[in-house]
């Protein structure tokens, strides 16, 4: 019985993916606002209606990457050796971004996303709560991993700075030519060397 429903899945992930990958060219082209529904249908080879089974609209469609996205990173955190420590898991965990970016094609195409969304307020709103939604089900992997005893509030901040440093590295990179996982490498890193307890330990 399960065997078709991960077989249905993964079809609907890949129709996603397609329809996000045609509506982000016309976004590219056009503009966000100009693009309408039935267009990016048209251009998918579908109707609106079987757009509608996909996605609710344009905005679920241009942040539904970022919905799998954060399924991608679940999925490499659970299977991250048990013994590896914390923050490095975390570190590996983004090795798929990290694969992604360095493609020329696949870079280009990420700042075109970055563009589109920073063009948008609502787009923008929606992809804050969706990085908040990434995390605290990274959080929820990280807490399950063998031997890991961090209160919630620990696993929260550690899950933070990993996303902070991401975003900081990926802003770095894309300003300084510098590779990405250097940039990350090197952004993880510091916060693991400078951070020190604000308590004294007796």
């Amino acid at each position: 019985m399960s065997a078709p429903e991960t077989l249905r899945a993964r079809t609907r992930r890949a129709v996603q993916s397609e329809l996000i990958a045609v509506a982000q060219d016309l976004f590219a082209q056009r503009g966000y606002e100009t693009v309408t529904v039935e267009e990016i249908a048209s251009a998918a080879g579908m109707s609106k209606r079987s757009f509608f089974r996909y996605f609710a609209g344009k905005d679920e469609l241009i942040l539904g990457k970022y919905d799998q996205q954060g399924e991608a990173f679940a999925h490499a955190l659970s299977e991250r050796p048990a013994d590896e420590p914390a923050w490095l898991a975390l570190r590996r965990m983004f090795d798929g971004v990290v694969a992604y970016v360095a493609d020329p094609d696949k870079a280009l195409r990420a700042a075109q996303l970055d563009r589109i969304i920073n063009s948008s307020e609502i787009l923008r709103a929606g992809y804050l709560e969706r990085m908040q939604q990434v995390q605290a089900r990274i959080v929820e992997v990280l807490r399950a991993r063998p031997g890991v005893t961090l209160p919630p509030l620990d696993a929260a901040a550690l899950v933070a700075a990993a996303f902070a440093a991401m975003s900081t590295a990926h802003h770095h990179a894309s300003q300084t030519g510098t590779h990405l996982a250097e940039a990350l490498d090197a952004a993880m890193d510091a916060i693991a060397t400078e951070t020190a307890p604000l308590r004294p330990s007796n």
